[in-house]
């Protein structure tokens, strides 16, 4: 069954730098988890203001979702880009995680 993860990401003010992924990591996904039909869908909308980023993804299932997020490339990038986020007040939240 296609599994389904919603993240928000919050910029306090318009004037805050968003740190995302490296290209590298981007390509990586792309190759590894697109390409092979893993993840089945992403997509990033903003708020009018553009401080309110959503990011959505639907795996092919639960198994997908869980390999993706605990890959060691990934997983590095996230935490560098994250690091960097938090220091800027940028705040992130999963608000769906579940079966779609």
């Amino acid at each position: 069954m296609a599994w389904r993860r919603v993240q928000v990401r919050t910029i306090p003010n318009a004037d805050t730098d968003y740190e995302r992924f490296s290209e590298e990591v981007v390509s990586y996904i792309k190759t590894n988890y697109e390409d092979t039909g893993k993840r089945t869908f992403f997509d990033v909308t903003s708020s009018d203001d553009g401080l309110i980023l959503t990011y959505t993804s639907v795996f092919k299932d639960e198994a997908s979702k869980n390999e993706m997020l605990s890959d060691s490339i990934i997983s590095a990038e996230s935490t560098r880009r994250s690091t960097i986020n938090a220091a800027n007040g940028i705040t992130s939240e999963v608000t769906v995680d579940e079966e779609a």
